[in-house]
């Protein structure tokens, strides 16, 4: 074998490194449109990225701003609820003191007052027939005191019936106001319960402000850092984009000179 036929055979075919150089042009230029499109995209998405951060930003502030207002909500919620619970408390005292009033008149009613009445009745109706045994011993008595006598015991006799009446009444009245007092201790029950439940979510709501205020500074720190930070982006994109071209540039340089 001859040195020309030698060399021939090492050296790569000129076609083929003339399709290699083209090559190497066009993954270059598909490099710097590729670090064009790229740098463009980044832009696009670092202001998406800026507003939500912004948008983050004037949620979290609005949240803290919401959970301040509705904290103070809650405190008067609150003081209403043990404002309630402490009427509620005093009422519930009231009634007792009325239904057991109230037992207590209608007792004396429908036994000692209506006893009484019915005594003083009978005593005037015995009255009333000894003062007739009296004016008939003695006569020319023109006012008959044993007529009058019998006036007040007929006028006597339906009161006892209506004291007991009366009596029976205010007891049903009293065991009213005794069952009353059952839902007043269950309405006590449920501002309890309301108030627990208020302390619970003041609780949670002090956490929800701590949250939302955390989040609100860390988007805004993101927020001075985002133009910084999205620059070093476009210079990590360039850069790789510019080392692309080069190598390409380097490539297409050596694969000449081997043609040459």
């Amino acid at each position: 074998m001859t040195e020309g036929a030698a060399a021939s055979l090492a050296a790569p075919p000129r076609s083929g490194l003339a399709v290699a150089r083209r090559s190497v042009t066009v993954v270059g230029a598909l490099a710097v449109v590729a670090t064009l499109l790229v740098f463009l995209l980044v832009g696009r998405l670092g202001a998406t990225y800026r507003d939500g951060l912004q948008a983050t930003s004037d949620g979290a502030e609005l949240a803290a701003l919401s959970t301040a207002t509705a904290n103070t909500l809650a405190d008067e919620v609150a003081a209403l609820a043990g404002t309630a619970s402490q009427t509620l408390a005093q009422t519930r005292l009231l009634l007792a003191s009325a239904a057991t009033s109230t037992d207590d008149l209608g007792t004396a009613m429908d036994t000692n007052l209506a006893d009484t009445v019915e005594g003083v009745a009978n005593i005037a109706n015995g009255l009333a027939g000894l003062v007739e045994a009296i004016e008939f011993v003695i006569p020319g008595d023109s006012d008959s005191l044993a007529e009058d006598l019998r006036d007040i015991t007929n006028g006597l006799k339906p009161v006892p019936a209506q004291l007991r009446t009366l009596g029976e009444q205010l007891h049903t009245v009293a065991d009213q106001i005794s069952g009353s007092l059952a839902d007043l201790d269950a309405a006590g029950e449920q501002l309890e319960r309301l108030a627990s439940d208020i302390t619970e979510a003041k609780t949670a709501l002090a956490q929800a402000a701590v949250v939302a205020a955390d989040v609100a500074e860390k988007a805004d720190d993101a927020l001075q850092r985002w133009g910084t930070d999205l620059w070093l982006l476009r210079l990590v994109i360039v850069v790789l984009g510019a080392g692309a071209v080069l190598v390409c540039f380097v490539a297409h340089r050596a694969l000449r000179a081997l043609q040459a």
